[in-house]
């Protein structure tokens, strides 16, 4: 027996959800709540000893737009208490930001919610097999949006400034940007003149792409692991 749970704030459809499921000799649903909040108590109480008879559900059927917190936070919470629970989001179109808010918290998929009781008995099925249930428009739009935060999270492969072609002298200088000190004060460390310690820099500065200090002096830092 898979037991159920249902999660919306209009009746009619827990009723409806009820009816399509009754269908099915291996569904039960033994739990509903209308909203995130009370969801997350029903499952806390269920959970507890002091309600031993009650049966926790399987799969939650989760509706994503509700008063209170709504589906997306309440399938987070409910993920992080109860991780062995299958939750498939309720919509009733392609809101595509939620629906890959709820899947990043956890949720198996999402179904619209005029789906036919086959298609739907079939998708709880698949849900409980592992399977992630998207359609194609919200698949590539995740895909997208997984490769952007890769992107923004891996490191960055910086050159060497020998593979740049610095000199000895000039790898000396770049030390001396990197550290913050000014013309004058690098001119005064190496006893070069102020005007070589200029023409050096403006050289480092074009290898490196930019000409404004802080920005070499972040490069240089992390180049050379300052």
């Amino acid at each position: 027996m898979i037991n159920i749970m249902l999660v919306d704030d209009q009746i009619s459809m827990i009723s409806g959800l009820k009816a399509l499921l009754s269908t099915h000799e291996d569904f039960s649903v033994v739990l509903s709540a209308s909203s995130g909040e009370e969801a997350i108590d029903i499952l806390s109480a269920a959970a507890s000893a002091d309600f031993p008879d009650v049966v926790l559900p399987d799969v939650v059927l989760m509706d994503i737009r509700m008063p209170g917190i709504g589906g997306v936070r309440a399938t987070q919470q409910i993920k992080a208490a109860f991780p062995q629970l299958t939750i498939l989001i309720l919509t009733t179109f392609d809101d595509d930001e939620f629906i890959i808010d709820a899947l990043h918290y956890g949720a198996a998929g999402y179904l619209l919610k005029d789906i036919g009781g086959k298609r739907l008995i079939e998708s709880i099925y698949e849900a409980l097999s592992g399977n992630l249930l998207l359609t194609g428009r919200v698949a590539s739009k995740l895909a997208t949006n997984i490769r952007k935060q890769q992107m923004l999270t891996a490191p960055i492969s910086l050159p060497s400034l020998a593979e740049l072609g610095f000199t000895e002298r000039e790898l000396e200088i770049a030390k001396h940007i990197a550290s913050g000190l000014n013309a004058r004060e690098i001119s005064q460390q190496t006893f070069l003149s102020l005007g070589t310690i200029k023409n050096y820099t403006s050289s480092i500065y074009a290898r490196l792409g930019t000409s404004d200090r802080a920005k070499a002096i972040i490069i240089l830092r992390n180049m050379l692991n300052l």
